[in-house]
């Protein structure tokens, strides 16, 4: 089987690069994979593996899409990482890894930054929400904040489009496939386990010395971090209000990643201020590193947008104790494996209290690595994951040769009917006619 794989991949800072370098390495175990990228350099570990086809550099190579088996696109919210892909997926239909469900912003930048088009944007609107979507776009267009920083994105996933065309999607949770079928009952959709990394080795003693002095920590205190870009989705102001009300200074809050939103919160809590440590981007290999010199991870999610968490699956193979909003796909782990926070107006006081628990009860955090660790080995084995995303795609596949053959036997049948002068209409052959159809697709269940 051959495969044209869409994605972002390392150096770019996206989760979805660093998940698409662990995936590749397991697909190709299974089947001939080229990798498609847009106009990026893509690090040399990957290249002296992989055919690497920079269609944005020269469109022409996209005439070669039909020469695969088939196309697999890793398609997120972020329009800086995603918008060339989508455009593509427009015209060479493929599976399609989904790993938001709102994909408001990919849209907004599709429409109004490559296509510089606001009739298109709203014709985007029509074709998810009819009429009403139309008022809602024009209302978005004219504020006088950017549509790319509009405030509430999850009420506008603008999908229907991707889930229509594609011929079939994964996704992570089986949350976000209910939400694709509510959109549209017929679309093909699997859900299978995210992807993270292989642990072959782990840091030396000297090594995390060596981490820890890096950022300031203490030998005697504990490490609590939330890994990923510092937005306020992450929640972050919530841990930070909810740890200047501990009876706790023994430890550090390091937030590894970009974003400065926080900033203006810390100024009010100059107690908790002085155990934060801002780490800005880093590799992935230091990344990796602070994850598992971490003893508590702090994972919050809201507003939702349907997504997973790269990071919260590596803290989970780690065997990390974490804490994490109780919605979405966070919510189907397993409760032995992380510590869930309702969303909703005691968030701040119930994280209060599992910090201040894990913070003071060994055993508690050791019983907690133990369960993530086992959750770990049990789902997110990346050769069964490869597997069953090649399974699936192969039997979308046969059946979409199926259903091809089937309406070229109904046509030739048609033809054969009007030779006799059985006109189409006639109900001596409807029902037989009928019938034979679904028997040759034979898909309905």
């Amino acid at each position: 089987m051959r495969l044209a794989y869409f994605s972002p991949f390392p150096p770019q800072k996206s989760g979805i690069a660093d998940y698409s370098e662990y995936l590749v390495s397991y697909l190709s175990k299974h089947a001939h994979v080229d990798l498609w990228v847009d106009n990026i350099e893509v690090s040399n570990i990957i290249t002296s593996k992989y055919n690497i086809f920079n269609y944005v550099e020269d469109p022409t190579l996209l005439e070669n899409l039909n020469e695969y088996d088939s196309i697999i696109y890793n398609i997120g919210n972020n329009p800086y990482y995603h918008t060339n892909m989508y455009d593509v997926f427009l015209r060479y239909n493929g599976f399609v890894i989904l790993h938001d469900f709102v994909l408001y912003y990919l849209i907004t930048g599709y429409c109004l930054d490559y296509y510089s088009s606001k009739e298109m944007y709203l014709r985007e609107f029509y074709y998810n929400y009819g009429n009403q979507g139309i008022a809602s776009g024009t209302e978005i267009l004219k504020s006088s904040t950017p549509p790319l920083r509009y405030s509430s994105p999850e009420s506008f996933p603008l999908n229907k489009r991707l889930i229509e065309q594609a011929k079939g999607i994964f996704v992570h949770s089986n949350y976000t496939k209910k939400l694709i079928m509510e959109v549209n009952a017929e679309a093909s959709c699997k859900v299978i386990d995210q992807i993270g990394p292989t642990i072959t080795s782990k840091l030396s003693n000297e090594n995390i010395r060596n981490l820890r002095e890096k950022y300031g920590v203490k030998e005697n205190e504990l490490i609590l971090a939330s890994f990923g870009f510092v937005s306020e989705s992450k929640r972050v102001h919530q841990v930070i209000k909810a740890l200047n009300s501990i009876n706790c200074s023994n430890y550090k809050y390091i937030l590894v990643g970009e974003g400065d939103y926080i900033d203006k919160y810390l100024d009010k809590y100059p107690k908790v201020k002085s155990q934060v440590i801002k780490t800005g981007f880093t590799t992935i290999e230091e990344f990796d590193n602070l994850i598992e010199i971490s003893d508590i991870v702090i994972n919050l999610r809201y507003p939702y947008m349907g997504e997973t968490s790269a990071s919260l699956i590596r803290a989970l193979i780690f065997g990390k104790p974490s804490i994490v909003s109780d919605i979405g796909w966070f919510s189907e782990l397993p409760d032995r494996a992380v510590k869930k926070i309702p969303v909703d107006n005691n968030e701040v006081s119930n994280l209060k209290e599992c910090i201040s628990e894990l913070i003071h009860n060994v055993s508690v955090r050791s019983e907690l690595a133990s369960q993530a660790e086992k959750y770990a080995e049990e789902n997110l084995n990346p050769n069964k994951i490869a597997n069953d995303i090649i399974e699936y795609m192969l039997l979308v596949l046969e059946k979409e040769k199926e259903i091809d053959f089937a309406f070229k036997y109904c046509d030739k049948i048609s033809a054969k009917l009007l030779d006799f002068g059985i006109e189409e209409n006639d109900e001596r052959i409807i029902d037989h006619y009928s019938q034979t159809l679904l028997d040759i697709l034979n898909i309905r269940k």
